[in-house]
């Protein structure tokens, strides 16, 4: 049942009815309603002797929706991220499939839901069918179909620099698996990349490609879903949730941007998209293909380690280069790398001397621009400089960000809206008005400082009279359909310069783009995270490498305040290794993954006094089993905690966690199994306790 409880429950069926097949949904009572649940198969002796059956009410399908096979996946992803399995299912299967409403029911029993085919449109995505390959992807291929022959599970990561042609690999490749008889599964890890992977594949291959994603309409992906379980789409192309479609007979699996952190869900069921991608390739007898111009330091250290092939493409397409990259140093008095151009600039102003004559110089030859900064609004930090309050979030222990093209609960542009804009908080949605009294002090003389996409958007065109801009960011892209018309419009160059989040940062391939200006280099290097640098390094690297992809060669310019760490010295260089030589001295040293194996439970409610006794229990608890030692139960696990969160209080609930981590995956595990066995009396009912396996974060 799509509950949270630990097992199955047992009901028996009406004379008339047939056993159904493990698989099979049917209708049952639970408490005083009605629900939908997946058979699991007949109980065994005895089963009935503590407790009363219940009659199922109806059999709802004539035959399995799920295969034996999705199954088992399913009772493995159930069982791996300590997740009930009524509730793995209901993430895994298509809104509705599991509602017993009556109009739910109907569209059960008659297998629709969209009227029609949902339809994907080409125009401005197509491929160059017949270009000729080069001696490195031409090697790379043939090493690909090799493993596809074979019909056994065989990992790879394909390392390619940016505009290495990665993605006429994959459609050669998916070719190849289609005319072998078996189907294929692309991934890719955000919407923004959907609509430019689907066009390409859809040019190819026509009316057999299906899309799954979030950003569809319900009844579009339950559509699709029944077209890839009635064989009609032997080719998918999805988002994270992609990985639960019923693909029959998968022998290629493909993920893009196999590094982003995108694939890892970060609510109820915590999964990895790429890690599931390999154990599906495992089960079905796949070829499993990672690809990335960043590779993640543990599919590297996998690589490096014989688990996975490594095949690598470190030069670009036609002979084009790589772009040239320029640092601007603009701490005071700093000299940049003697490997890099680097130049001194004032650090009062988010645009400097260089950016702004670059900027102009591209928009004067038509070539496009993208500038990137990973923080949307207007105004990062509203504070009152009479008394120094700050404001922030009534529900998070977070600042307030100031929005002035959006309306209060609604779209941009509205009209009626307050000229001033809006505070709202990025994690619960609450907003004030703008710029407000402060209430501390009443004072009248509020200022804004910091800023985010929005300010640059209305500077640049105040700078830039006439020119035609587009901004992509959460504030902007209400749909999957606003951000496939931008991207599109850029590609086709009816924009002149987009500056974006990380939403434009990597797969996007924009012919016209010649200049790319990153703003704060090194913003996402100082938060508390353990791969920070690993984010930060993956993010510069891919956003530098949507310049110069076509036939006039490109430019970066890069603004940062540490131009000497590391991660920026090797994205500055596109030096894969030199990044990860470092990481991987500082991971071994500190027994980050993928030197150790971690699991994070973490802890909320209202009130912090019990999160934090919750979390001492929790610790305290698995202290105890590591002293007792009972069969090694705990050995060599590091208990870490309980801490309060990084950020600490997020609507209106406290949160804090508890991080075990091991060398020794089996013992982590066991450990963690305990406690979660234990968890009702350690954890009170008004605390709900979550399991992080395989964190990609600690926030």
């Amino acid at each position: 049942m799509p509950l949270p409880i630990p097992g199955a429950l047992t009901y028996s069926l009406p004379p008339a009815i047939k056993p159904p097949e493990p698989g099979t949904r049917i209708l049952v009572p639970v408490g005083r309603r009605n629900m939908v649940g997946i058979c699991l198969g007949e109980s065994g002796p005895g089963a009935d002797e503590n407790f009363t059956i219940r009659c199922a009410k109806r059999v709802l399908d004539p035959a399995p929706l799920l295969s034996k096979e999705s199954l088992a996946f399913l009772k493995w992803i159930s069982a791996y991220y300590f997740y009930p399995l009524g509730q793995t299912f209901a993430e895994a299967l298509p809104p509705g499939f599991l509602s017993a409403r009556d109009s739910g029911i109907i569209r059960i029993l008659s297998g629709k839901s969209a009227r029609g085919r949902s339809r994907f449109k080409t125009r401005g995505w197509d491929t160059e069918q017949g270009m000729v390959l080069t001696d490195q992807q031409r090697q790379a291929l043939d090493r690909i179909k090799g493993c596809i022959e074979k019909k056994e599970y065989s990992p790879l990561l394909l390392h390619g620099v940016t505009g290495s042609g990665k993605t006429e690999i994959y459609l050669r490749a998916a070719a190849a698996c289609l005319e072998s008889g078996r189907s294929v599964l692309v991934m890719v890890p955000e919407i923004a990349m959907t609509a430019q992977i689907t066009g390409w594949f859809t040019a190819r291959f026509g009316e057999m490609v299906a899309v799954l994603h979030s950003g569809m309409t319900d009844a579009q992906r339950r559509d699709q879903w029944w077209n890839i379980r009635n064989g009609k789409c032997l080719l998918v192309i999805g988002t994270r949730s992609a990985i639960f479609a019923p693909v029959a007979n998968p022998g290629l699996i493909i993920v893009d941007e196999e590094h982003d952190s995108s694939y890892k869900q970060t609510e109820k069921l915590r999964y990895n998209a790429r890690d599931m991608a390999l154990v599906l390739g495992r089960n079905s007898g796949a070829t499993v293909v990672l690809g990335s111009a960043t590779p993640s330091v543990a599919s590297y250290w996998n690589a490096l380690g014989g688990k996975y092939s490594l095949i690598t493409l470190d030069r670009r397409v036609a002979g084009r280069k790589l772009p040239d990259i320029t640092v601007v140093d603009r701490r005071c008095g700093k000299a940049g790398s003697d490997r890099t151009r680097s130049k001194k600039c004032n650090r009062g102003r988010w645009l400097t001397d260089e950016l702004e004559q670059a900027i102009r110089q591209t928009l004067q030859r038509r070539e496009q621009v993208l500038l990137f900064l990973n923080r949307r609004g207007f105004a990062t930090y509203v504070f009152c400089p009479d008394c120094g309050y700050v404001f922030r979030c009534d529900n998070c222990d977070v600042t307030m960000t100031w929005h002035r093209s959006i309306s209060p609960r609604g779209g941009a542009g509205k009209s009626g809206a307050d000229p001033a804009g809006i505070l709202r908080c990025h994690y619960c949605a609450a907003e004030k008005k703008a710029l407000p009294v402060c209430p501390q002090c009443n004072g009248h003389a509020v200022k804004a400082l910091g800023f985010g996409t929005e300010k640059i958007e209305k500077e640049l065109r105040e700078k830039f009279p006439g020119i035609i801009t587009a901004r992509i960011d959460r504030d902007t892209i209400s749909s999957a359909t606003r951000l496939e018309k931008i991207v599109r419009g850029f590609r086709q160059g009816d924009i002149d310069l987009v500056i974006g989040t990380q939403m434009i940062t990597k797969g996007h391939d924009f012919p016209g783009l010649t200049l790319v200006g990153i703003i704060w280099a090194d913003m996402s290097l100082n938060v508390p995270e353990f791969n920070a640098a690993e984010k930060t390094f993956q993010l510069i690297t891919q956003v530098a490498g949507r310049a110069g992809r076509g036939k006039i060669p490109g430019r970066v310019i890069v603004q940062t305040w540490m131009a000497d760490h590391y991660a920026l010295q090797a994205a500055f260089r596109q030096d894969y290794r030199m990044f990860y030589r470092h990481e991987e001295a500082l991971r071994k040293q500190l027994m980050y993954s993928p030197f150790s194996r971690m699991i994070n439970l973490k802890l909320s409610g209202t009130r912090k006094d019990q999160v934090m006794k919750a979390g001492r229990r929790i610790a305290d608890f698995a202290i105890g089993m590591q002293a007792t030692n009972k069969k090694g139960l705990g050995e060599g696990v590091d208990i870490l905690g309980p801490a309060p969160s990084p950020r600490a209080r997020i609507k209106n609930r406290y949160r804090c966690q508890v991080l075990l981590k091991s060398q020794n995956i089996s013992v982590l595990r066991a450990l963690c199994r305990a406690v979660i066995d234990k968890a009702g009396e350690l954890v009170p009912s008004s605390v709900r306790l979550e399991t992080d396996v395989d964190p990609e974060s600690m926030t």
